[in-house]
C-alpha cells in the first residue's frame, strides 16, 4: 500500500505541473543577426591563431564594448582601405594543419557589416609570422595589396585588388617589411646592411625596378624596430636604443632627413620595447612609444611600464603615463588623442591625453580580447 500511495502522489504532482505548463504556451527565443555593427569609432584587435582560425574583434572606442568579429585563416595579418570602410586580411589555410599543401588568400571584408566580399588566392610563400602593420600593406590608391613572403628567402606578392588576382612576386633578398609609399605603385623594405631598398612597379605591375639607398642605420649598434608610422612622405622608425629616424621616401631611393634621441637626459635607462612600439598622432605631431626602464641588449621585446608622448618637432618627451606591460599601441587622429595599449595576453587599455600638458588618464580596460594578441588598429 505504501508504494502505491507514493506512486499516486508523484503522478498527481506531475499531472498538476503538466496542466500548469499547458496554460502557458512555449514561446521560442528569437535569434537575430544585426546587419551592421553599431555606429561610431572602433578598435580592431587581432587574436592571431597558429592552430586554428584567427579572429579580429571589433570594440567600440568609447567603452571598449564588443561589437562583433571576423574569422579568418591561420596566422592572419590585417589592414584597411584608406577610407577605413574595407578591412583586408592575409592568412593561410593548411589542408593538413601541420604539414602539406597550403592555401593562402587575401580576403576583403565590409567593415560595417563585417561580411566577406572577396577572396583572392595568393602565394603559399606568405610569411607565417606575428601580426605587424608592415607585414601586409595596401597601396595608397587601394589598387594593390602587398603580402610579405618567406621561404625563407624574402619576397613580396603584389595582389591587384581591382582584378582580384596576384600579378607579381618581387624578390627582396636581405630585406624585410613593406612600407607602401604615397606613390601607388611603390614600396620599400628595410635591409640587413642598414639600407632601404625601394621597389617601383611598372604601370601594369608586371615588372619592377629596385633602387638601394645609402646606409641609413647600423644593424649591429642601433637596429630599427620593423614597425613604422607615416606622415605623408615621412616614414618614421624608432631604434632599439631610443633614436627616432625620419626618412623621406618620395624619391627613387629613401633618404634620412632627421635623427634624434628621445631618452637622453632621462634617468632610469629607459628604452622602447614590444612589437608595435610607436603610434603617431598627426594633429599634435606626437609620437607615442612603449617604454621600459633598465633596458639592455635583448630587452627590445619587453612590455612597457610607461607610455611616452614625444613632440616630433621639439624632440621633447612631453607626457608620460604608467602602463601594465603593453607591447603594442594604436592612436586616434583626434586633437585629444585616444591611445589604446595591448598586451599579448588579451588586455586592451584606453588612455586619453588632453590639456596643454597632454595629461594622460586611464579611461577603460577590458580583458579576454584573445590568447595571442600582438596588434591592434583604430579607424578614427
Amino acid at each position: 500500500m505504501r508504494k502505491t500511495s507514493v506512486c499516486l502522489l508523484i503522478w498527481s504532482a506531475f499531472n498538476v505541473s503538466g496542466l500548469a505548463h499547458a496554460e502557458q504556451p512555449f514561446v521560442p527565443d528569437q535569434v537575430i543577426v544585426e546587419k551592421e555593427i553599431k555606429p561610431g569609432p572602433n578598435v580592431f584587435v587581432i587574436d592571431q591563431s597558429w592552430s586554428g582560425s584567427s579572429m579580429i574583434t571589433v570594440f567600440g572606442s568609447d567603452d571598449l564594448s564588443a561589437k562583433g568579429n571576423i574569422s579568418t585563416g591561420l596566422i592572419s595579418q590585417f589592414n584597411f582601405s584608406h577610407d577605413k570602410s574595407k578591412l583586408f586580411t592575409a592568412s593561410v589555410y593548411p589542408k593538413r594543419i601541420v604539414w602539406g599543401e597550403i592555401e593562402a588568400v587575401v580576403q576583403k571584408f565590409d567593415v560595417k557589416g563585417l561580411s566577406l566580399e572577396t577572396e583572392i588566392p595568393s602565394s603559399p610563400k606568405m610569411a607565417q609570422v606575428s601580426a605587424t602593420v608592415n607585414s601586409f600593406a595596401i597601396s595608397a590608391d587601394d589598387q594593390y595589396a602587398f603580402v610579405q613572403n618567406a621561404t625563407p628567402a624574402a619576397s613580396v606578392s603584389v595582389i591587384d585588388l581591382s582584378n582580384n588576382k596576384q600579378v607579381l612576386e618581387v624578390p627582396t633578398p636581405g630585406c624585410w617589411g613593406i612600407y607602401a609609399s604615397q606613390s601607388a605603385s611603390k614600396f620599400s623594405a628595410l635591409c640587413g646592411d642598414g639600407t632601404v631598398t625601394t621597389y617601383q612597379l611598372s604601370s601594369d605591375a608586371t615588372s619592377y625596378q629596385a633602387s638601394k639607398s645609402k646606409k641609413i642605420f647600423d644593424t649591429d649598434s642601433d637596429a630599427l624596430f620593423i614597425t613604422s608610422q607615416r606622415d605623408g612622405n615621412k616614414l618614421m622608425f624608432t631604434s632599439f636604443n631610443g633614436n627616432m629616424y625620419v626618412l623621406d621616401d618620395s624619391g627613387k631611393t629613401a633618404s634620412l632627413t632627421e635623427k634624434f634621441n628621445y631618452t637622453k637626459g632621462v634617468d632610469g635607462g629607459w628604452l622602447p620595447g614590444g612589437y608595435e612600439v610607436i603610434a603617431y598622432n598627426k594633429p599634435n605631431n606626437m609620437m607615442f612609444v612603449t617604454m621600459h626602464p633598465d633596458g639592455h641588449e635583448g630587452s627590445h621585446k619587453d612590455g612597457a611600464t610607461e607610455i611616452w608622448g614625444i613632440d616630433m618637432e621639439s624632440h621633447d618627451v612631453v607626457t608620460r603615463i604608467e602602463a601594465e606591460e603593453p607591447i603594442s599601441l594604436a592612436v586616434s587622429q583626434t586633437e585629444s588623442p585616444d591611445v589604446f595599449a595591448l598586451t599579448d595576453w588579451g588586455i586592451v587599455t584606453k588612455y586619453t591625453f588632453s590639456g596643454n600638458q597632454f595629461e594622460g588618464k586611464k579611461q577603460a580596460e577590458i580583458e579576454g580580447a584573445g590568447g595571442f594578441t600582438q596588434m591592434l588598429m583604430v579607424d578614427y
